[in-house]
């Protein structure tokens, strides 16, 4: 069952196109990445998909329902994440989700052990009788996330949810999406701009460049693809050549993209063409990685 189907989604602001007809489909229990530098449309989509703003253009249905027409039944199985936490600083996180429950569903005995459960699996039991205002970042994330399961929705959407915290509790959140996904068949759409956090937990992604669609693809098909003509190379050579090589590599046909690692080394992307490095260079080829793709995709832009 299509949990998300997406048609021709469009979003303008003025003049300023957010979001450029785009389309894709979420199958019920998948998570999926939406993938994309910063302006790029991502928060524009969750935006849409959580019922906060309304697109200009395109059908929505979520679980059946239609965005249009449906509205209120679709907030009744949904849940936002997003970096601004959506909590009372003067409560307490206990307090803060017996409020949310209160609001979403009918407070019983099952209810107040669902909270409970979720302050103890996210490691806040220590603070569940402190003010919100006093926790971390982190935790205050944590809890966020722990506000949005207190209905147990259908559909999770999660808008840059790792944002400006520290790596090990990102990577707590993200082990925890994964576990809420298989343990209750949610569905899950994350937004992100931190390529290892997509490519850990997602089974389909979508690269968002200037408001279009440029990937929509599973992550095992994605690599299938562009392995078949993207190399990456880690060039090594005398530091004070360092200038020779970059105008070399700015007029090489072959290269579509490369960054510096070092004042003696690069990292070279090319397109699949042979491309002869002058001979004082050391060429080693390394391991295609999603972020070398989405670097490649991101400058290439969307079509």
């Amino acid at each position: 069952m299509l949990a998300i189907n997406v048609s021709g989604l469009t979003k303008k602001y003025k003049k300023f196109t957010a979001v450029d007809n785009i389309s894709f489909k979420v199958e019920q229990g998948r998570i999926y990445g939406l993938l994309g530098p910063n302006g790029a449309g991502k928060s524009t989509i969750m935006k849409v998909l959580s019922t906060l703003i309304s697109p200009c253009a395109g059908h929505v249905e979520i679980m059946g329902y239609s965005l249009e027409k449906d509205k209120e039944k679709i907030k009744s199985i949904i849940s936002l994440v997003s970096d601004y936490t959506v909590l009372e600083d003067d409560l307490t996180p206990y307090e803060n989700l017996k409020m949310f429950a209160e609001i979403s569903v009918s407070m019983n005995s099952q209810v107040e052990g669902r909270i409970s459960s979720l302050i103890e699996d996210f490691g806040l039991s220590m603070y569940k009788d402190k003010l919100t205002k006093n926790l971390s970042s982190g935790n205050k994330q944590k809890l966020n996330i722990a506000r949005a399961l207190i209905k147990k929705p259908q559909i999770l959407l999660l808008d840059e949810p790792t944002n400006a915290i520290d790596v090990e509790t990102s990577r707590f959140i993200s082990e925890y999406i994964v576990r809420e996904n298989l343990e209750s068949n949610t569905t899950v759409v994350i937004s992100s701009h931190y390529i290892w956090e997509v490519e850990q937990i997602a089974s389909e992604i979508g690269v968002i460049v200037n408001g279009k669609l440029a990937v929509n693809k599973k992550s095992s098909e994605i690599f299938s693809d562009y392995k078949q003509f993207l190399r990456i190379f880690e060039l090594a050579f005398p530091k004070e050549k360092f200038s020779e090589v970059s105008v070399f590599l700015d007029v090489s046909s072959g290269v579509s993209n490369f960054r510096q690692t070092g004042h003696d080394k690069l990292i070279v992307q090319t397109d699949g063409s042979e491309v002869a490095f002058p001979d004082f260079v050391s060429v080693t080829e390394k391991e295609l990685s999603l972020e070398d793709i989405y670097s490649h995709i991101v400058k290439k832009g969307a079509v």
